[in-house]
């Protein structure tokens, strides 16, 4: 339990919040303090304005009527009470007044004194054991004939106000951290809680359990968040992960044919009853399967790579109606070859980020299973336009068989061939590169339902479509 407690105390979460917490109570020490002063600034000021003013009408008495003039105006000041304290002293000692002395105090330049004093409580009990101390602050002044003149202001309930506001401050602020530190304990502890959920997942996920997912509780804060990224993120190393195991499979069971068929025709061309023409052609067919073989192993390559995000840095601006141009160039003879009509249409005037030669190759993909399996007599279509969404798009539509709902999403995944496709060469790697492609370029590969049956039985036919953002426009 210590050690937890210890471990608990050295997290982040706790020392941040003992931090913040620090910080509030300092900051609202400091702002109360700045009221504390500004408070006791105000009684001192008020009180020696106050002082001011009295010295002055005693001044004005004295200068109208002389030292006996001042001596009646204490009288009368001092029968009825009041916070105002006087006290004349004569050459000879004698005081008059309500102030029975004055203490040794040393005055500031302006000759302002404070000190402490016993005044008799309501009642006029003059018992000096029944007398309080009181706070009083005043003014020297030095009269003709060696006399001397104290006028004070009682300033005691204010001091002792501005004390208690002192104190409720100091308490204030030591409430303040204590809460903090309270409320960062608290909440440190469930955010160390939810993290320590998320590192138990991340160990078990380590220990080779791609199953656990990291709970969420869907508030959106940071630590929900952090959950999301990391369960998608596990979501795609499990389907990378079960993509490698089926691509091992696959790769054995799709290598398998071309090297039996190798193997028998390395074989037959080994036996000696076979005629020289024989064994030339069994050679030529073992070179065409090792042709194969070198595509799948080199399609695997390239996809690879584009996953591991090697082609980034070959991405430039360029004009994407030149690669539609070349590729219709390229692809109108052969549709011709193989009795199917060809039409382009290209949007000038574009422009977009990317690789030449990576788009060239995913619009050739396109366009060899649009050849391959449109029957004689049907049709294929390039465009090239700029979409409503601002986007840019590549599209090839053919007449041919199409293929499914259910399986367009399955079909751009490594090794995958419908049924109606086993009877034409190829590895199912053509769309996983086209797919790879455009994710390379933060575009989207879709596959949509053709322009629907047309003569001679052809139909649905098929629309695959490339889109990529298009260039931000040059400076200048």
């Amino acid at each position: 339990m210590t050690q937890r407690r210890a471990a608990f105390l050295r997290t982040t979460a706790f020392r941040q919040t003992l931090l913040s917490a620090a910080l509030f109570a300092l900051s609202s020490f400091v702002i109360l303090g700045f009221v504390y002063a500004a408070s006791a600034g105000m009684v001192v000021r008020r009180a020696d304005a106050v002082v001011n003013d009295e010295v002055q009408v005693l001044n004005d008495r004295f200068q109208s009527g002389g030292i006996d003039n001042i001596r009646l105006y204490i009288l009368q000041r001092t029968v009825g009470g009041g916070d105002y304290l006087y006290l004349l002293i004569h050459p000879s000692g004698r005081t008059l007044g309500n102030l029975s002395f004055l203490p040794d105090v040393q005055p500031d330049e302006e000759g302002r004194v404070q000190f402490t004093y016993r005044r008799p409580p309501a009642g006029g009990v003059d018992d000096d054991s029944e007398k309080e101390d009181r706070i009083v602050r005043g003014q020297i002044v030095e009269l003709p004939s060696g006399y001397r003149l104290f006028v004070g202001l009682d300033v005691d309930d204010e001091t002792r106000l501005i004390s208690r506001m002192l104190n409720t401050i100091l308490a204030a602020s030591a409430l303040a951290l204590a809460l903090g530190v309270a409320a960062g304990i608290f909440v440190s502890r469930r955010f160390v809680r939810r993290l320590d959920k998320i590192n138990n997942v991340a160990r078990r996920v380590r220990a080779g359990d791609l199953q656990p997912r990291a709970p969420r509780n869907y508030t959106g804060d940071e630590l929900d968040e952090l959950s999301e990224n990391f369960n998608n993120m596990l979501d795609r190393v499990e389907a990378l992960m079960h993509r490698m195991r089926h691509t091992g499979d696959s790769i054995a069971h799709d290598l398998r044919t071309p090297l039996t068929r190798m193997r028998n025709r390395l074989d037959e061309a080994l036996r000696e009853d076979g005629d020289l023409d024989a064994r030339e052609q069994a050679l030529e067919r073992a070179v065409a399967d090792t042709d194969e073989l070198l595509g799948i192993f080199n399609a695997i390559l390239s996809l690879s790579r584009l996953e591991a995000g090697e082609s980034r840095a070959s991405i430039v601006r360029l004009d994407p109606a030149e690669i539609a141009a070349d590729m219709a160039e390229l692809y109108e003879p052969v549709c011709e070859d193989d009795g199917l009509s060809f039409a382009s249409e290209i949007q000038p005037g574009l422009a977009m980020l990317g690789d030449r030669g990576l788009l060239s190759q995913a619009l050739a993909n396109i366009l060899d299973n649009a050849v391959k399996y449109t029957p004689a007599g049907g049709a294929v279509t390039l465009r090239l336009r700029e979409t409503g969404e601002g986007m840019i798009e590549f599209s090839v539509t053919d007449t041919g068989p199409g293929i499914p709902d259910v399986d367009r999403e399955r079909v751009v995944q490594r090794f995958v061939r419908l049924d109606n496709s086993r009877s034409q060469p190829g590895s199912g790697l053509g769309l996983s590169l086209v797919q790879a492609i455009a994710d390379v370029h933060n575009g989207r590969f879709e596959l949509n339902e053709g322009p629907g049956v047309v003569a001679d039985g052809h139909g649905p036919g098929l629309r695959a479509s490339l889109c990529f953002p298009k260039a931000p426009r040059e400076a200048g």
